[in-house]
């Protein structure tokens, strides 16, 4: 249609053309007209009209200032020009060049996607091969089905190498060759589909604002024209049984029309957007059968409205749509997250750093700015701005964060130090290595990205089933009209709209939403966050649950949880530990004021934080010395504190007793603290990191459950197989010595790689599914690559960004609600297709036989989604709180 449309406009405008021809070579001088004549005549050329813009085919010297299509154009001009509003035509320029550049599929909108200074964090990265790789905002992303219909598109065109979706935070990755498509045209092929891309921004919590916003509007006049519809349909449906006046029936059925094309027309157009991509693509999608039986039920009602004759189907088809936008909205909300991730980085390094000038004196300077080589002081307390060696000072460094190490090491010059781990006791002096990108912490970010990237979108069950729907559903529609139009075509179309109405998968599309968004309300009132439905939908079956040990399986904090020997050596170690700044020292502190047995000292400690001795223990002439210990007075008498190794090389007496006490605490993967008073060791103090509560039961009841459980872990080999051996894990997936890149490795199936290095061989990749459970920013790349990550309280920011899932509430027995409410979620799931499916099959068997008019199916549709929408919101699959408390 569109081609005869434009060979018509093209015939006119040659015909205007040549008639205005003799026009102009009339104006021309009587040589110039002649030559016209001769069979060597100027070069013809295209050059817009003046005044409507329409190309014009004329002479190569014409003047451009004078070009017309037709007479109608060249009157207009002289007209506008000679009531001295030739001003128009500047203005007209200038509304158009602004118009071409917001509207969707203009060339000049998406050339700008050439130049990398617009696309600013997105412009595109080298890959190997000579490709390149860009992140973008993508906009109107629906359900998994678009995800599915953009990557298969990439493969249609030549140079688009990939395509990956996240549905997560609805942005794309794109790899192109750039000698074969620029990336302004897999933009406008984007466009054409129905979907837009723009560069990554930090407003997209505004964009998903927006959006929000838009889908609230549309179900809005979708729900008014639905629920008005329907009452009409009443009136109309109690009249046919009880008669009606014909002007107030016609008036009836002209309201009602109204409403559903309002209905169609204005909420419903985004099927039509969806389907006309389904139909260029080739690709069967959901949209598709639902803008069919929008289509043949609006052309057929609007043809019975006007004769008078057969039923309106207007009221059926509002609800439809009304239906179809809430489950829409329901899988919008279920995808958004609260904010990128690209700003993870700067949240967990310092923004500025103390920069050595060469006078001695430090400058403030954005940790951005740092440059191998630079020197950069870092203070007690603060956390290193960047990767780099120590050249002055000797301090303790926290690498809980990064390594998952319970315990702070000792660094002197020379050292590495790595940014987002703390210095914790005194102030040093470092040569920056790496900074930003470049440093550890910045390669895990990456190592992050890169696993997110890895995982294809995951197309609901809804949308695998709706494809096969789509193309059933069509051939039954064309089969039934085939069958009956040859005896009767209005029976055929009748027979044809009623199936169309009847089986639109309306019920199917709400099915998995609803399902899930019920679930997740539900998991979020027992303060587990799930970001991601599918993740839900995989924690339903079984494979291998992987915790880290630090922050997760255990507090994430020393506290003192044995004391042998004088218990007064407990009161003299705080007294000359009250302002060192070491984890340590905070146990140490915590417990000094608390009774006399273990267990009283075990639970007050997090209550007493911040207890120590009153003024009258205060330490005089305390010293704080070299690596692994302190030295003091108190109320007279010479203290020392520190490890065995320390004590030794003081040259201080340790009794034998004492001394098998902390080499059994070291074995146990205790850290022990000897304390002595007048060079004479008199207590030792085993300082630990506590189990979570209830962390056996819960391993217990996974394992149960039919999962395997294991510990993945960057502490000591020694203290993550102690920890196995109190919560049940067996000692072959206890493994120690982890770093960030071995943790990835083993969750990713991808089996022992030479990346990072660990004290014992890796364990071949475990068939199954894989789970991380973790609480560090050392966790982050195993949580984004693992198939479902969970993140637990006390973590670093990262690892909440790249887990699909949050237990807020930190305790382990919500791992094991979290389990059973996934497969109570799936049982509903797969009991709310059942029934969708089974009405479907009856009633487009009955569609087919024509035993339902289109009236009768407008009646049944609604059926399928009430039915699916009532099962789900008496489904109880978080109805249990299954938290089980470790007693000892």
């Amino acid at each position: 249609m569109n081609a005869d449309l434009h060979s018509e406009r093209d015939k006119e405008k040659a015909l205007n053309t040549k008639a205005f021809s003799n026009s102009n070579a009339a104006e021309l001088p009587a040589d110039s007209a002649a030559s016209a004549d001769e069979s060597a005549c100027p070069a013809i050329v295209e050059l817009p009209c003046v005044h409507c813009g329409l190309p014009t085919r004329v002479r190569a010297d014409a003047d451009p200032q004078r070009i017309f299509c037709c007479n109608g154009c060249h009157g207009a001009y002289d007209l506008i020009n000679g009531w001295g509003l030739s001003d128009f035509y500047a203005l007209r320029d200038q509304m158009t060049s602004a118009a071409a550049q917001g509207v969707p599929g203009q060339r000049s909108r998406y050339d700008v996607f050439d130049q990398p200074e617009f696309l600013g964090d997105s412009a595109p990265k080298p890959q190997s091969g000579g490709l390149l790789s860009t992140d973008l905002a993508l906009h109107g992303l629906h359900c998994g089905a678009c995800a599915w219909l953009i990557e298969n598109a990439a493969a249609r065109i030549d140079g688009w190498q990939l395509a990956r979706v996240k549905m997560s935070d609805h942005t794309i990755r794109i790899v192109f060759d750039p000698q074969r498509v620029p990336l302004s045209e897999i933009a406008r092929t984007m466009d054409r589909l129905g979907y837009q891309v723009a560069p990554l921004t930090k407003q997209l919590d505004d964009h998903f604002a927006r959006e929000n916003r838009r889908l609230l509007i549309q179900i809005a006049i979708a729900g008014f024209c639905a629920a008005n519809a329907m009452w009409i349909a009443i009136g109309l449906y109690a009249g046919e049984a009880s008669g009606v006046a014909a002007d107030h029936r016609m008036f009836l059925r002209t309201i009602g029309t109204g409403l559903g094309l309002l209905a169609v027309a204005v909420p419903g157009r985004t099927f039509f957007r969806g389907a006309m991509a389904s139909l260029r693509t080739r690709t069967p999608h959901m949209d598709l059968p639902v803008a069919l039986g929008l289509s043949v039920g609006s052309v057929a009602g609007l043809i019975n409205a006007i004769t008078g004759r057969g039923d309106v189907y207007f009221d059926s088809l509002a609800v439809l749509v009304f239906f179809l936008l809430i489950g829409r909205w329901i899988q919008f909300r279920q995808q958004h997250r609260a904010a990128r991730s690209v700003d993870l980085l700067l949240r967990i390094t310092p923004r500025h750093a103390s920069r050595i000038l060469d006078d001695g004196e430090t400058q403030a300077v954005l940790a951005d700015n740092l440059q191998a080589g630079d020197r950069i002081r870092v203070a007690a307390g603060e956390s290193f701005p960047a990767d780099g060696e120590i050249i002055a000072g000797e301090t303790t460094i926290d690498r809980s964060l990064l390594t998952g190490e319970s315990q702070p090491i000792r660094a002197a010059v020379g050292e590495t130090v790595l940014a987002g781990t703390v210095n914790v006791t005194r102030s040093i002096d470092v040569c920056v290595e790496a900074s930003g990108d470049a440093s550890r912490i910045g390669r895990v970010m990456q190592a992050v990205e890169a696993a997110a990237a890895r995982k294809t979108p995951i197309v609901q069950l809804a949308d695998r089933i709706g494809g096969i729907f789509v193309i059933v559903v069509t051939t039954l529609a064309l089969v039934a009209f085939a069958l009956s139009a040859r005896d009767n075509w209005q029976q055929g179309a009748a027979n044809a709209t009623a199936l169309l109405i009847v089986a639109c998968p309306c019920a199917l599309a709400l099915a998995t939403p609803l399902a899930i968004a019920v679930s997740l309300g539900r998991a979020a009132r027992r303060k587990i966050l799930i970001r991601d439905g599918s993740s839900l939908q995989q924690l339903a079956g079984t494979g291998t649950i992987w915790f880290d040990k630090t922050g997760t399986l255990t507090e994430g904090r020393s506290r003192v949880v044995e004391v042998i020997g004088d218990r007064e050596g407990l009161t003299s170690a705080a007294a000359i530990e009250r302002d060192v700044c070491h984890p340590i020292a905070d146990a140490i502190l915590a417990a000094a004021d608390l009774p006399d047995d273990f267990e009283g000292v075990a639970a007050a400690v997090e209550d007493n934080s911040t207890a120590g001795t009153d003024s009258s223990d205060e330490a005089t002439a305390r010293t704080q010395i070299a690596i692994g210990g302190v030295l003091g007075e108190h109320r007279g008498a010479a203290i020392a504190a520190g490890s065995l190794k320390f004590i030794q090389s003081q040259g201080i007496e340790i009794p034998a007793k004492l001394s098998q006490a902390a080499e059994r605490l070291t074995a146990q993967g205790t850290t022990a603290i000897v304390v002595a008073r007048d060079a004479i060791a008199i207590t030792v103090l085993g300082i630990d990191d506590p189990l979570r509560a209830g962390a056996d039961v819960a391993i217990a009841e996974l394992k149960r459950a039919g999962w395997r459980v294991g510990i993945l872990s960057g502490d000591h080999p020694g203290v993550v197989r102690s920890v196995a051996d109190r919560v049940g894990v067996p000692q072959s997936l206890a493994i120690g010595g982890l770093s960030p890149e071995n943790k990835l490795d083993i969750v990713s199936h991808h089996g022992p790689t030479d990346s990072g290095s660990a004290d014992h061989a890796l364990p071949e990749p475990a068939p199954g599914l894989q789970v991380m459970i973790g609480d560090g920013a050392n966790d982050a790349a195993a949580l984004a690559a693992a198939d479902v990550g969970i993140a637990v309280r006390g973590g670093a920011e990262v690892s909440l960004q790249a887990a699909p899932i949050f237990i807020a509430s930190g305790r382990l027995g919500s791992v094991v609600e979290l389990v059973r409410g996934a497969r109570r979620t799936a049982r509903l799931i797969h009991i709310t297709f059942a029934v969708s499916l089974g009405y479907n099959v009856i009633a487009v068997g009955l569609a087919m036989a024509g035993r339902i008019s289109p009236l009768v199916a407008a009646v049944l549709m609604p059926l399928s989604s009430v039915s699916v929408l009532s099962l789900t919101l008496a489904s109880r699959s978080f109805r249990e709180r299954d938290e089980p408390e470790r007693t000892k």
